[in-house]
């Protein structure tokens, strides 16, 4: 009897165990790859909780072409912005924190981010959080190989954004916006 009620109790923490990590959704706790997202990239959605940061002319309306990874594990981002109309070419390198899989880079106050998800041929998923004049917000982004991602991953990204307390407003799928396709130099605008 005591043995039955002991092989419950271990499989009861056996559950709960897979529950919690089920619920972890950072993909660098998931044996994650750093150096299988080194590439080209194509922004396709972006999600804030503010969201004129990733409206026309937001400070954080960005367009992702291509991320490298250094040696020292620190990310280089290379994307387009719009200033005055026009496409401009921007690189930011963004260097690990003492936390596992969290980035810190400055652009428009402080950024810490994290990649939540990605299947590294397709798309990437990634969560920041930005500090600015004492004000905070999130915005989430979701890159893909190609120029345009599955319904099924776009559901999946905002789900995620839901998760992170971003309303479905808030949710931007930039396949018909002008996305510098053209600066990339062989990409259609």
């Amino acid at each position: 009897m005591k043995l039955l009620l002991l092989l419950k109790l271990l499989a009861l923490e056996l559950t709960l165990v897979c529950v919690h990590a089920e619920g972890e959704t950072s993909a660098t706790r998931k044996n994650f790859n750093l150096k299988k997202i080194e590439g080209k990239w194509y922004s396709v959605g972006l999600a804030s909780d503010k969201r004129e940061m990733i409206e026309e002319h937001g400070s954080m309306r960005v367009f992702v072409e291509d991320i490298h990874v250094f040696e020292n594990s620190s990310l280089a981002f290379k994307f387009h912005t719009k200033i005055n109309g026009e496409c401009t070419k921007q690189y930011l390198v963004c260097d690990e924190t003492d936390k596992d899989g969290e980035y810190f880079v400055k652009y428009h106050g402080q950024n810490k981010f994290t990649m939540l998800d990605t299947d590294y041929d397709g798309y990437i998923i990634f969560h920041l959080r930005n500090v600015n004049n004492g004000e905070t917000f999130q915005l989430m982004e979701l890159y893909g190989r190609e120029q345009d991602l599955s319904s099924n991953i776009k559901e999946k990204f905002t789900e995620l954004c839901k998760k992170h307390g971003i309303v479905e407003e808030n949710i931007l799928d930039l396949t018909e916006a002008d996305r510098c396709l053209q600066a990339r130099g062989g990409g259609k605008a």
